[in-house]
């Protein structure tokens, strides 16, 4: 029962706090707030990352092996759809990107290896 409530409070406690912050915020900054919610590739880089950290903690937390499964794939996916877009719009070289991604092969390694001997 105490796990239900962790899970509750995992997903609840963001959307407040997301929800409070943009209440605050002035009209200029809501609208731009929108516009980025908005664009794919935004919501496809931190939402996944976002959404797949609170299904990893969940299926974590609830002892549920394919949620957590789930919740980390999308994390890995975001981690690389994120490094590609920063070095195609230039905020990264070459260099960093490849670094990063292979810092994401080695972490889905390593994920992998847990899952299969632990």
């Amino acid at each position: 029962m105490i796990q239900v409530l962790f899970v509750i409070l995992i997903w609840v406690i963001p959307i407040i706090l997301l929800t409070n912050a943009y209440f605050k915020m002035d009209e200029e900054e809501r609208q731009e707030f929108k516009s980025e919610f908005k664009k794919p590739l935004a919501l496809f880089c931190v939402g996944l990352l976002v959404i797949g950290f609170l299904l990893s903690l969940s299926g974590n937390i609830l002892a549920i092996g394919l949620i957590q499964h789930i919740g980390a794939t999308m994390v890995f996916i975001s981690w690389f759809t994120t490094s590609v877009v920063n070095w195609k719009k230039g905020k990264t070289d070459f260099i960093k990107s490849a670094v990063l991604i292979l810092l994401g092969v080695l972490g889905i390694a390593a994920y992998g290896l847990m899952v299969t001997y632990l």
